[in-house]
């Protein structure tokens, strides 16, 4: 028992103290460790520092930085245009009908011939109002010679009043019939109403000719003009004057011009009004329904911001905002959010106001495309366009 005692005792005391040696070795090891751990918080706030300088300074290092391409805030004018399709209409242009029936007898012109008003363009047969002309004739000469009797013996105080006043009435009303059918002959016959060319001829000889048909086409091309319909929407800003610009797709050709009339008439199935444009002389290629693109100038600021139109966006709650381009170094920069409000847009123009009376003046560079990945204050790299080389 005692020397059980005795063992037990042995060991506490040795493990006493192995147990101060082993207190002593952990303490150092964690004062070690402590020091090592701040040497290394050192250490990597300065190898983040030297990061950071060399990222700002490095050309050689290519950050992961969104890439936009810049544009420049325009300051100057604005024109903003209404786009409408028209078409060619001639001042003198003309389908000739027969007034009345008849087979038709001549065609005195042909296509593409000059012919002047007044001009006996197509003849046709009507033996029917000859014939009544010819009975016609018979009648009025019998009433003129009537007449012409009464009247001596009314001079000589000779038979009634009442057989004068007849004798008068049946003359003039025989010249009159005369005079009507010789009209329904003219008519028969198709004139020129006009001086002009012959367009078209619809008809050959032998063909029966009627009002419900028409016989030839003339047009005078000396006066032409363009009309379009416009949206009564621009009704207050469309006016008589204003600069317009007209081309011909199918020809490629375009001239300027001035609105020559604005109509004051809505149409009520479209909601549209017309307007008309002179087209200059020696417009020798134009032809009637020929179609033109209109461009009517209905606005203008001579001091307005101009931007393109993608570069302007629109937050959730309906600001309209773009990015400034802060230039920090080499082809990087920081993007400034400013609030404007939009003007007027024309194609991919945009005129602007910004919100902050100065935050825009003019020549300030933006972010044209690539906006909507970038946020306030980033950082982005601005890409430099392409140069195209002409072969």
């Amino acid at each position: 028992m005692k020397q059980t005692i005795l063992v037990l005792t042995t060991m506490v005391l040795f493990a006493a103290c192995g147990g101060k040696a082993d207190s002593s070795a952990l303490g150092k090891k964690r004062a070690e460790r402590d020091s090592l751990k701040t040497v290394y918080a050192e250490l990597g706030t300065r190898i983040k520092d030297v990061e950071a300088w060399l990222a700002e300074n490095d050309t050689t290092v290519r950050r992961n930085l969104s890439t936009v391409t810049a544009a420049q805030v325009k300051a100057g004018t604005f024109i903003h245009f209404v786009d409408v399709h028209g078409v060619v209409k001639a001042d003198e242009s003309a389908a000739l009908f027969a007034q009345g029936g008849g087979r038709v007898r001549r065609i005195l012109v042909n296509a593409g011939d000059r012919v002047h008003a007044g001009q006996l363009l197509v003849s046709i047969d009507n033996d029917m109002v000859g014939k009544q002309i010819t009975q016609a004739e018979t009648g009025a000469e019998l009433a003129r010679t009537t007449f012409e009797k009464q009247q001596t013996l009314w001079n000589q105080k000779v038979g009634s009043e009442m057989q004068f006043l007849q004798a008068k009435a049946q003359k003039e009303q025989a010249e009159a019939g005369l005079s009507s059918l010789r009209e329904q002959q003219r008519l028969t016959n198709i004139t020129a109403p006009f001086d002009g060319q012959v367009d078209e001829i619809m008809m050959r000889v032998g063909d029966m000719a009627s009002p419900m048909q028409p016989v030839l086409r003339i047009v005078n091309l000396t006066g032409v003009q363009l009309e379009a319909d416009v949206p009564e929407s621009y009704l207050m800003s469309v006016i008589s004057g204003a600069p317009v610009k007209v081309t011909f797709p199918s020809l490629n050709e375009s001239f300027d011009a001035e609105l020559a009339h604005v109509s004051k008439y809505i149409d009520p199935p479209n909601r549209t009004f017309k307007v008309s444009v002179r087209v200059p002389k020696g417009e020798q290629y134009m032809r009637p329904n020929l179609l033109s693109d209109i461009s009517i100038q209905d606005r203008r600021n001579d001091s307005a911001l101009v931007v393109p139109s993608r570069a302007v966006l629109q937050d959730v709650e309906g600001n309209n905002y773009l990015f400034v381009l802060d230039k920090t170094r080499n082809d990087e920069a920081v993007a400034r959010k400013v609030m404007v409000d939009r003007v007027s847009q024309y194609k991919g123009d945009l005129s602007i106001t910004p919100r902050e009376p100065g935050a825009l003046k003019g020549g300030e560079q933006i972010i044209d495309e690539g906006a909507k990945n970038v946020s306030e204050g980033a950082t982005v790299r601005v890409a430099v366009p392409q140069q195209v080389v002409a072969n």
